[in-house]
């Protein structure tokens, strides 16, 4: 099955004026759906298998790569999922509605614990939107449940609650600035889940702290020893002020 023309078609069927993007190529990609116009929008593929299909429904913002989401959900049924992408994109139905109508839904929920700084408040929602808008959610459900956890436990420990949280690869790194981009600790400088393998096996713990010091990182059972052992690092090496072109 081609996605994006089967949705498309049943789009059409239902005299919906939603158009599919394309790739840089302008095809519509076979594995998987997108709409890129402004606000409401949303991503799909397909899931455990191809009768199976995940969607992620968000609003597009104005900076890049991060989009404000909403809800996310597994569907066995294409038609529902075309039905779900006209009352999400152009019937602007609220998400509590969608969720009365579509049981599937799983929807997103901001941190329970506030930071006092509303600048920090919004890099910790971004942190937590970025890793919710991922069509492959279903996926490594162990591993996410703790990478949910660290962001969590994070937030609230205490050394970590003056600075500046952001990803990349789903490494969670910090800096002092609001603007990272212009200081921060060295990008080797992170804590993650360990995603257990044969090379990475359970015994070995379940979440990792790179320190540029050590090149073979160190390992953790216990979430609350790798985040203080994280503040530690933090503590004892200054972070990097970046040349920019200002």
């Amino acid at each position: 099955m081609h996605l994006s023309k089967e949705i498309q078609r049943i789009l059409v069927g239902l005299k919906s004026a939603v158009k599919l993007a394309e790739t840089m190529d302008g095809t519509l990609p076979d594995r998987y759906a997108f709409y890129d116009k402004k606000g409401r929008s949303f991503s799909a593929e397909f899931a455990q298998t191809d009768k199976d299909f995940s969607i992620v429904l968000f609003e597009r913002t104005e900076k890049p790569n991060y989009e404000k989401c909403f809800a996310r959900g597994i569907f066995n049924d294409l038609n529902k999922i075309s039905k779900l992408i006209v009352f999400w994109v152009v019937e602007q139905k609220s998400i509590s509605n969608l969720k009365t109508e579509f049981k599937e839904l799983e929807i997103y929920q901001d941190f329970d614990f506030k930071n006092l700084n509303p600048d920090i408040e919004k890099a910790w929602n971004k942190v937590k939107n970025r890793f919710f808008n991922d069509t492959k959610f279903w996926n490594n459900i162990e591993w996410r449940n703790r990478y949910s956890e660290m962001l969590i436990r994070t937030k609230m420990h205490p050394e970590f609650q003056n600075l500046f949280p952001f990803t990349s690869h789903y490494w969670l790194r910090f800096s002092p600035k609001k603007d990272f981009i212009t200081e921060c600790w060295t990008l080797d400088t992170y804590i993650v889940p360990i995603m257990h393998t044969k090379e990475l096996p359970k015994e070995l713990g379940n979440y990792y702290v790179s320190e540029s010091e050590n090149i073979d990182g160190n390992y953790f059972a216990e979430l609350n020893e790798a985040l203080d052992f994280y503040s530690i690092i933090l503590k004892k090496t200054e972070p990097i002020k970046w040349i920019t072109n200002e």
